[in-house]
């Protein structure tokens, strides 16, 4: 059985009510791994139909047929989304949108998801299973 939840119809407990999708540097083991404090970790899980190309420090995924991004998907605050923006470069770097992806237990998700906003033309492209691992250690962190 397939079990699909909206993101704003998920528990508020906490005020942690935001879901959000992290293939990069904010996922366990990384180097901003909860920069921003506590976050409730939901799962690991696949977006559909996005690439990951390779900017160095960081990942930039775009949507692109036939590939996937795995990462795993964090319940964060009111107070946590404006720094997560910020980190992200939101609105030039990266855009903020609503994606559903698929956990590992196969229940879909209505989450946030950071999506590169820039040219990919001289990037290199990642293997289409999508797992991100830095090529070498961020400098910015």
């Amino acid at each position: 059985m397939i079990l699909f939840y909206n993101l704003f119809e998920i528990s508020e407990e906490n005020n942690m009510k935001h879901l959000v999708f992290t293939y990069g540097t904010l996922m366990k083991g990384q180097a901003a791994y909860q920069r921003f404090g506590e976050s409730e970790f939901v799962g690991d899980a696949t977006l559909y139909d996005y690439a990951i190309y390779e900017v160095g420090e960081y990942p930039a995924a775009i949507p692109l047929k036939g590939f996937k991004v795995e990462g795993e998907v964090y319940r964060i605050s009111d107070e946590q989304l404006p720094l997560f923006d910020k980190y992200e470069d939101e609105g030039d770097l990266y855009i903020r949108k609503t994606v559903t992806v698929e956990l590992s237990n196969g229940t879909k998700l209505d989450t946030y998801f950071y999506e590169y906003n820039k040219d990919v033309s001289a990037l290199e492209l990642r293997k289409p299973e999508g797992k991100w691992t830095p090529v070498r250690k961020p400098m910015f962190i």
